[in-house]
């Protein structure tokens, strides 16, 4: 995957690859939507077998700026797409044929729209006349996607009476409505006559001036807009909100760029405030930022220290917040000002506690933000948070360490310990992110993290880790539970093909091991069955299948052992994990009996 197989042919615009008039309609029009793309930064394709989406396919073959992944099935190729895009901050496109083809990319398409990660999506269809007639592999495509995408459009079957102009000003709004503002998905039904190959000459008679200049430059055809100007009115008012406060705490959700980062931590450092930043901000795992406040969640158990902890302003920074518990705490405990600041104009507020929602460039606002404030120092209401942060690691260390079983909280503490500088990190929804989040340790420098919050669901996380490896262009561990190992498991079918190796650590404690902190784990017999999905599935079988080096740990050293040897072989790995989950239960419990101990004395 990734890599271009393109690489010597000619790059299309000054010498016209595109020979108007030369070619049937179906292939031009094909060639200059992916060639508008192109333009546009759309460089990476994931394209699955099919037969109408031929023209689209040849296009992008013979393009020799486009890179293209094959990958056989369109929910995986969905995910990849997302998982790719998350990584660069750019749009990928994801390319297929018609009929349920189509309806296989609904989940990646609501991951997407929910997780504002830009995703072209290019459909191909039928003529009109073959959707009403019953002819085979037809459904209704246009609006397939309903309010999930930011940008919809039915586009004509190629013909002789309508302009280039058409195709090129749609491709435009759709990169436009991808990526401005409020990024997400958008869908281009792109409907196709036969033939479908790239054969035959149809003349083209309506070369406008315009298309003529187009095809002998290299600049997309329309221009696009930019993300809106910052409201300074409003960021002075709470530049002075700001001021005033004398217990503030800061929240750092998902960012999606190294400059808002760095933005996000000059203003961390000139407030000296309590610091909550989310596993996937970027800033957890990282030595940048070592006032991070690493066990907020668990120390909120502590009635004691809800009583102490309550502040009166909050400054939520970028995406949602993983941990359930943080929200509820706001939610009972409301701060007078409780303001957010995003990129998308989508609301985020699970506690009903949000006061001001500022929809803005987050490097701009924080950098504008750190010019007006007044630099504060460390005061009482950050030193408790810390000194509850050292009593609380001290805890964490101590019970994981000592604990002789491989279990999952020492998995995820030890893997933040392990896993190397400047290789990537990424998290399956359930229990694998929360582990992460509530255990890691916080001693690197440059570990760029993934997952898949949008929705939040745990189909296509192989899928989409692998997309985030290529577009990340590091090492990238995966994180997961055997059931989503077991959702996705397909996915294995492309780890050889990618540019970046991606190793798979996969807990298997043999059934969904995040159900047991929930209410229905009381209900026993139903429970088990139904909700924890027990199985006896191991793995090394999948990992012959598909020519992926496995590795079985059932206690700490084979893990440490295991792990060590797959990033010195770089090359895809599955990492097998054997725990229990009624004692990684008892040892969660007996973690937080121990902590309120703690914090209570």
């Amino acid at each position: 995957m990734g890599r271009d197989r393109n690489k010597d042919k000619p790059i299309f615009a000054s010498s016209r690859a595109i020979a108007m008039g030369k070619t049937n309609l179906n292939t031009l029009w094909a060639q200059v939507v992916i060639e508008e793309l192109v333009r546009l930064g759309v460089t990476y394709f994931c394209v699955c077998p099919g037969s109408r989406s031929t023209p689209l396919v040849a296009a992008i073959a013979k393009n020799a700026r486009a890179k293209c992944t094959m990958i056989y099935d369109e929910r995986g190729a969905g995910y990849h797409a997302v998982g790719y895009a998350k990584a660069t901050g750019k749009p990928t496109a994801v390319v297929t044929t018609s009929g349920t083809a189509v309806a296989n990319l609904l989940p990646a398409v609501t991951e997407s729209s929910r997780g504002s990660v830009p995703l072209i999506v290019l459909t191909a269809d039928r003529p009109y006349r073959l959707i009403i007639n019953g002819s085979n592999q037809t459904i209704e495509q246009p609006d397939i996607f309903g309010s999930f995408t930011r940008f919809s459009y039915d586009m004509d079957c190629p013909n002789k009476g309508t302009k280039l102009e058409y195709v090129l000003a749609a491709v435009d709004q759709a990169y436009e409505s991808a990526t401005v503002s409020h990024p997400g998905p958008v869908h281009i039904n792109c409907r196709y006559d036969e033939p479908l190959e790239p054969i035959g000459e149809i003349g083209f008679a309506n070369q406008t001036e315009h298309i003529k200049r187009w095809n002998d430059c290299d600049k997309q055809f329309l221009s696009t807009s930019e993300q809106p100007e910052l409201n300074k009115k409003i960021l002075k008012c709470l530049a002075k909100k700001i001021n005033r406060a004398s217990r503030g705490m800061v929240l750092v959700g998902e960012l999606t760029t190294q400059a808002e980062q760095v933005a996000v931590l000059k203003l961390i450092e000139k407030l000296a405030w309590p610091v909550y930043a989310d596993i996937i901000s970027q800033l957890r795992l990282s030595t940048a930022c070592p006032g991070v406040h690493r066990y907020f969640d668990q120390e909120l158990l502590s009635d004691e220290f809800n009583a102490e902890a309550k502040p009166d302003l909050v400054l939520h920074i970028g995406g949602r917040i993983t941990s359930k518990r943080v929200p509820q705490f706001f939610a009972e405990n409301r701060p007078g000002d409780f303001v957010v600041i995003k990129n998308t104009p989508d609301r985020y507020d699970p506690s009903e506690a949000t006061t001001e929602l500022v929809h803005a460039d987050v490097e701009d606002a924080c950098n504008f933000l750190v010019s007006k404030l007044e630099r504060k120092e460390r005061g009482v209401f950050t030193e408790l948070y810390e000194g509850m942060n050292k009593r609380v690691d001290a805890v964490v260390e101590e019970m994981v360490s000592g604990n002789p079983s491989l279990s999952e909280a020492f998995i995820a503490r030890q893997l933040s310990k392990m896993i190397g500088e400047n290789s990537s990190l990424f998290l399956s929804s359930s229990m694998p992110i929360r582990d992460m989040d509530l255990y890691a340790v916080t001693n690197r420098a440059n570990i760029k993290v993934g997952a898949n919050r949008g929705v939040s669901g745990i189909d296509g996380v192989i899928s989409s880790a692998s997309g985030f490896a290529e577009g990340s262009r590091a090492e990238t561990t995966l994180l997961i539970g055997d059931l989503a190992f077991i959702h996705d498991i397909n996915a294995l079918s492309g780890l050889r093909n990618l540019s970046q190796p991606l190793i798979i650590v996969v807990v298997n404690n043999q059934g969904g091991g995040i159900f047991h902190f929930l209410p229905i784990s009381r209900h026993e017999e139903i429970f088990e069955k139904y909700f924890a999905a027990p199985h006896d599935f191991a793995f090394d079988g999948a990992a012959k299948t598909f020519n992926v080096d496995y590795y079985k740990a059932v206690d700490k050293k084979q893990f440490i052992d295991a792990y060590n040897t797959a990033v010195i072989r770089s090359v895809p790995a599955i990492i097998e994990c054997a725990t229990d989950r009624k004692a990684n239960l008892d040892m969660r419990r007996a973690m937080k009996i121990k902590i309120l101990e703690t914090l209570q004395q």
